[in-house]
């Protein structure tokens, strides 16, 4: 797991040996090349918040003015505004993401044996089945082969978007499910309507490292194959929701009470988030079942990553840690540990979320109160994304450019 750091110290470590090539970013990120040392390989490590987006920015702006790397900031940026964006739209993750229960057979037999037969690396095209090869042994794919590989899936091979965005989803260690559903939404179509992504042999050439390409015995790609148009009268993009306000400081906490803390895969530093102040009697780690299966790397990755956000929240709160593996175990356990309220780092939309449900109500029941908390970053940058990515920047990069990240962790 060392070249996808899985622990706070070691992602602080390649986040500061990374800024060296900070401001040469704009100019080589596009580029798929062996080993990708053009890019930070932090994805993980930010999506489960080992290290924050609001420290990699003030990282980046402790060494550099904002206009030298400012398009590093950007790619900082795209996933809190997907998040931002699926916080308001919540029906899209309802129809399509990874807990909808499609199964995986939708489509009928011959499209289940084509979608298995692209995962696993065996389509016509060989440089798509490096790829397909290379996700499933290491669980990362850069940004650019994710497009062309998403865009072969879907207007080469003819297969369901939702099923590509389904096997991303178990494999990736950096599986977000608003980068993930809406990054497969945008190659369809079926995010910003009337526009698709169709890789090219020409664009793969111009990007992709040709030894890889030589490796690969080309890219195999039809070239009169025509992006297929995404459906228009999708319901869900023009539902828009508020973000909910969701306070992002801990309030005034009556020193008798007894307090419990979650900790889940959302954010695994508790010590630097809203929540640090506290002196829980208890921290709950909280590691349901996934919907999906995950792929061995994924797994393994997760395993470390859980286990040292456990060890710095024990040594932080001075509190036991202990696993709890669905609602009602933590239920059970307010009980024995006669609680009165339970702090949690609030989720976004996805299966996290879906797996709480209503776990607010049923603590409710036995006059137990559940308190979350959002960090700073997200509560301030978060409703700016209501609408494309370059507008949400305007406003977050000008915040950014005049006074750093500072205050929003």
């Amino acid at each position: 797991m060392s070249e996808f750091p899985a622990t706070r110290q070691s992602a602080l470590q390649r986040l500061e040996e990374f800024l060296a090539e900070a401001p040469h970013y704009a100019a080589r990120r596009n580029y798929v090349l062996p080993g990708h040392s053009q890019v930070s390989r932090l994805s993980a490590a930010i999506r489960h918040r080992l290290i924050t987006e609001a420290e990699v920015v003030e990282a980046a702006l402790g060494k550099y003015p904002f206009r030298v790397v400012e398009k590093f900031l950007q790619e900082v940026l795209w996933r809190g505004y997907w998040k931002g964006w699926l916080e308001m739209h919540p029906r899209v993750w309802d129809h399509y993401g990874v807990s909808s229960s499609r199964p995986a057979g939708a489509g009928g037999p011959e499209v289940a044996a084509a979608c298995r037969e692209v995962a696993a690396g065996r389509s016509p095209s060989g440089l798509m089945n490096h790829f397909a090869r290379e996700l499933l042994e290491t669980g990362y794919l850069h940004n650019h082969a994710r497009m062309w590989w998403a865009s072969y899936w879907i207007h080469h091979c003819g297969l369901p978007w939702e099923l590509g965005a389904q096997h991303f989803f178990s494999h990736l260690l950096d599986a977000d499910p608003a980068s993930n559903t809406l990054g497969w939404r945008w190659v369809a179509g079926e995010q910003t309507r009337g526009k698709t992504y169709l890789a090219t042999a020409q664009n793969i050439g111009k990007f992709c490292a040709p030894e890889l390409l030589e490796q690969a015995g080309g890219t195999g790609l039809d070239e009169q194959v025509v992006a297929r148009a995404g459906r228009a009268d999708d319901p869900t993009v023009d539902d828009l929701s508020g973000l909910p306000d969701v306070p992002n400081e801990v309030g005034l906490l009556d020193p008798e009470r007894r307090v419990a803390l979650i900790l889940h895969d959302e954010d695994l530093c508790l010590e630097t988030s809203p929540v640090a102040p506290l002196r829980p009697a208890v921290v709950w780690q909280f590691v349901p079942e996934p919907e999906l299966p995950r792929s061995e790397p994924r797994a393994q990755w997760l395993e470390l990553a859980r286990a040292d956000a456990a060890r710095r929240a024990g040594e932080h709160f001075g509190s036991e840690v202990r696993v709890c593996r669905n609602r009602e175990e933590m239920i059970q356990a307010c009980g024995a540990e006669k609680i009165d309220s339970v702090f949690i780092m609030e989720p976004f939309v996805g299966p996290l979320r879906d797996e709480l449900g209503d776990f607010s109500a049923e603590l409710m029941r036995r006059e137990i109160s559940l308190v979350g908390l959002r960090r700073k970053w997200d509560s301030v940058l978060l409703p700016q994304a209501s609408r494309g990515f370059f507008p949400f920047w305007n406003k977050a990069g000008r915040m950014l450019a005049k006074s750093g990240a500072e205050g929003l962790s």
